[in-house]
């Protein structure tokens, strides 16, 4: 007979849906079962989760939310105590981006763990262009990872704008148009599409237009952007730190309609 490994609980003791009257009115009972015990605890307003938080003296945390910044906003109360403090931040960080209590300041953080957004992203990507392939015929065109060179190749179909809010919902959103806007000739006939950063206090892209003409602005030797129809949503596509956006930059819809920050748009 196969020998059955035996696993060691995380989770050793319980107590659930305890109203915070008991810690007054029971204090002996409630020392009995937290004291100087370690795990995880739930503070609850009603029904709905409020604050999840880790201790390793569960009773001297409770009586601290009696008085502190979260005193009026709870009245239940749950708490979970665990064999040893191992893995108590990791668990603890595992329930606050799960349930995303309003009465936590911060998400939770993994020691170690891998992000498998972007790996997911990338598979994604290569199945939606091996699919269009298998429909179409049409090779993908791959696009170079370098800024400078992409524009060296042409590899651009749309000129991002930086805006202020106003000038945006005024000029871009209303009339359907864009100006005064520097653009090299030589990058003209590779453009169908303009899209605007929107700056403080948005700080992202949010629409974006097909271009119906581009035509000098009154001899400034900038030229103003005409859009066939209304401009459309995008993203949004958030502001990447390190990525100032203060002149045009070149990019391309396919990655623009992809993205979720300007690192990953331009």
């Amino acid at each position: 007979m196969k020998k059955q490994h035996k696993r060691t609980p995380l989770v050793v003791e319980h107590l659930e849906g305890i109203s915070r009257a008991a810690i007054s009115r029971f204090p002996e009972l409630v020392t009995e079962f937290a004291r100087g015990k370690s795990g995880v605890y739930a503070l609850y307003k009603g029904e709905s989760l409020y604050y999840v938080g880790l201790a390793k003296n569960l009773r001297s945390r409770l009586h601290h939310h009696l008085r502190d910044r979260h005193a009026q906003e709870w009245n239940r109360f749950s708490i979970y105590l665990t064999r040893d403090d191992e893995h108590l931040k990791e668990l603890e960080s595992l329930v606050l981006r799960i349930a995303s209590p309003k009465g936590n300041r911060t998400s939770g953080k993994f020691m170690e763990s891998r992000d498998l957004f972007k790996l997911f992203k990338q598979k994604a990507q290569q199945m939606q262009r091996k699919e269009l392939f298998e429909i179409t015929g049409d090779e993908p065109v791959a696009v170079s990872k370098d800024r400078a060179e992409r524009r060296r190749l042409g590899e651009f179909d749309t000129i991002v704008c930086p805006a202020h809010p106003d000038g945006f919902q005024e000029e871009f959103i209303e009339k359907n148009r864009w100006y005064a806007i520097r653009i090299s000739k030589s990058v003209i006939p590779h453009l169908k599409y303009i899209a605007i950063y929107v700056s403080a206090p948005v700080h992202k892209i949010t629409h974006y237009g097909r271009i119906h003409s581009i035509k000098s602005y009154k001899g400034s030797g900038k030229y103003i952007v005409l859009l066939t129809g209304k401009a459309k949503s995008i993203g949004p596509i958030d502001h990447s730190p390190g990525i100032t956006m203060q002149a045009p930059r070149l990019a391309l819809m396919e990655r623009l309609k992809r993205a979720r920050t300007l690192a990953e748009a331009l």
